[in-house]
């Protein structure tokens, strides 16, 4: 079998997993889990569901990799597929335009670890931003979540969500007119949007 590194790209380590190279299955859940495991806390904050969801669905890759296909997006595939077996573990949904009730909360509850805090104006805008995100609701968290942090495009968000593109680009406008709404005199939405990826950075 082939080692491989961190630079090495997605499609060569899942293209090899499939072939039954455990080195590249490895690598991949190890380069892969904490992006789960922190979009699983979007839908609970039961640590040990979210570690069994995703042993879950490893051990499944893992049996069925001879009938999985190829993809353009091994992270994409990795996030669709986790999200599925965590809304069915949590409840059963027959209508997924909403989330769990577990998922009203999503986000309320950031690391109290404020190591990246550089000067104090910056901490206080970091602050106003995520009370601003607390308010927002769950469907526009999510899909701010997807897009500007885990950098998924409008149409793999779609896909996700089972909702067209159009509703998704509708959905992050609507969440960026109302986070700066929560400031008399707001900033840029690309200060907003640096303070709200530099919180999940360290989230």
């Amino acid at each position: 079998m082939t080692a491989f590194g961190k630079h090495t790209d997605d499609a060569v380590l899942w293209n090899s997993f499939r072939g039954g190279d455990e080195h590249a299955y490895t690598e991949l859940a190890r380069r892969h889990y904490r992006t789960l495991f922190q979009y699983g806390q979007r839908f609970t904050h039961n640590m040990q569901l979210i570690e069994d969801v995703i042993q879950d669905l490893l051990v499944h890759l893992w049996l069925h990799r001879t009938t999985i296909n190829e993809t353009p997006s091994v992270k994409f595939y990795l996030i669709k597929a986790f999200r599925h077996r965590m809304l069915k573990t949590i409840k059963p949904l027959s209508d997924e335009t909403g989330l769990t009730d577990e998922c009203d909360n999503l986000l309320s509850e950031f690391s109290s670890e404020e190591d990246w805090i550089g000067r104090e104006n910056d901490l206080a805008l970091k602050q106003q931003v995520r009370t601003a995100i607390d308010q927002l609701p769950a469907r526009q968290q999510e899909v701010i979540y997807l897009r500007f942090f885990q950098n998924l495009m409008p149409e793999e968000i779609a896909g996700l969500l089972a909702i067209n593109a159009q509703s998704v680009s509708n959905i992050i406008q609507r969440a960026l007119s109302n986070l700066r709404g929560f400031w008399r005199t707001p900033p840029s939405i690309s200060v907003i949007l640096c303070s709200f990826c530099q919180i999940f950075a360290q989230f």
